[in-house]
């Protein structure tokens, strides 16, 4: 309400002022000035200050008063008190907006400690890394421009600001990156048989793989995972084209290529949902889209069968045995460990710490992927960063 009195205020066009209102008022009710100072309880300066707008700071208490003897609604009399008023004054009302505004719609302290802003920011500051990072004019077009794109399909929005923070910022960054290849179901039909064998490269599979899909018009980006969010991965529908975010939430090399596989089966049967809904997001509960199961079984069986594990299951504990079974089955040996893993999950046992030894480090492969880190400038930098990376 506040930004639309000011607007409303700098165009008005002087033709109505409270000064000439009151002096009609007087006329009207046969009031002197004196008079009505005495029946208002205001002072001559406090009420000369409002009238010739001369006051510094404006005693809210006696301009109320002054609007409800000239019966204006409290809108309109906002509007006229701040037509013409000390720009000083009109700045520090939108300086305590747009602090308003950016406390209800970013957690500083978590952006700050993933890097995003630095601590002790000014306001000016802030409004300039927000503008400059989602390549926008003002900071109301975060809630305004974003929200309309993303949630007006869905009805969805969230309370968890860092979530929200990443679903605009990865929207965004696919919109600037506008994969330029037409997207055709039947050449990723064709390409995903190929891609098992590239989890053996712990240092150029992903990137291998990512460029490909890129060529088919299924753009893919990693991101490291923001504090307070538990996204695994997500798919975006952007200009009718699939977009695949996958994070490292888990830190865990396997997991980064279950995490592209789920995603890819979202991609072959989800995208009528996703014409729908804009999105999906993997690891946050999720009402629109009821195929988790069967991407998770997708990607598991895809990267070792059931057969295949029921197999190996009784050599686990041999490095050798597993390590020849994974190049026989063209995986690395990590997600034979991770499969396992999880398969003991679903029999109530705990398994998460052992064979850590057989992981490869995950930043290995994230080195010539880390192109989207969120102390970037701006996400048009890393689009481009991207898009160079991922054209052959």
């Amino acid at each position: 309400m506040i930004s639309e009195i000011l607007k409303h205020s700098i165009k008005h066009s002087g033709d109505r002022s409270i000064k000439k209102l009151f002096a009609e008022k007087l006329e009207l009710t046969g009031l002197s000035k004196t008079q009505f100072e005495k029946l208002a309880n205001i002072q001559r300066r406090s009420l000369d200050g409002i009238l010739d707008k001369t006051s510094k700071q404006t005693d809210i208490i006696n301009l109320l008063k002054v609007g409800e003897f000239l019966e204006l609604e409290i809108v309109e009399l906002m509007i006229l008190h701040f037509a013409d008023r000390p720009i000083e004054e009109i700045k520090e009302l939108q300086n305590s907006m747009e602090t308003t505004f950016i406390n209800k719609y970013f957690d500083l302290k978590a952006l700050s400690s993933n890097g995003f802003i630095k601590k002790n920011t000014t306001v000016d500051e802030l409004k300039g890394r927000i503008c400059n990072f989602f390549q926008i004019e003002s900071i109301y077009e975060y809630e305004n421009q974003l929200n309309e794109v993303l949630y007006s399909r869905s009805k969805r929005n969230f309370s968890d600001k860092m979530k929200d923070f990443w679903i605009k910022s990865s929207y965004k960054y696919f919109e600037l990156v506008n994969n330029p290849n037409h997207y055709s179901r039947h050449e990723l039909v064709d390409l995903i048989p190929k891609i098992k064998p590239y989890t053996q490269n712990v240092e150029k599979g992903l990137i291998t793989v990512f460029r490909a899909l890129y060529n088919v018009g299924v753009t893919v980006v990693f991101q490291p995972s923001l504090p307070k969010t538990q996204v695994r991965g997500a798919t975006f529908l952007i200009k009718d084209k699939p977009c695949i975010v996958i994070t490292d939430l888990f830190k865990s090399y396997p997991t980064i290529w279950f995490a592209l596989l789920h995603e890819l089966h979202h991609v072959l049967y989800d995208l009528e949902h996703l014409k729908k809904t804009q999105y999906h997001l993997t690891g946050e509960p999720d009402l629109f889209l009821l195929q988790e199961d069967k991407a998770n079984k997708f990607a598991s069986d895809y990267l070792i069968s059931e057969d295949k594990m029921r197999f190996i299951e009784p050599l686990i504990n041999n490095p050798l045995m597993v390590s020849r079974f994974a190049k026989e089955i063209q995986v690395h040996p990590s997600i034979i460990y991770s499969q396992y893993q999880f398969r003991q999950k679903e029999k109530g046992k705990n398994y998460w710490g052992a064979f850590r030894e057989h992981f490869p480090n995950v930043e290995l492969a994230k080195k010539q992927l880390n192109v989207s880190n969120w102390d970037v400038e701006s996400l048009l930098e890393a689009a481009n960063k991207v898009r160079e990376l991922l054209t052959v």
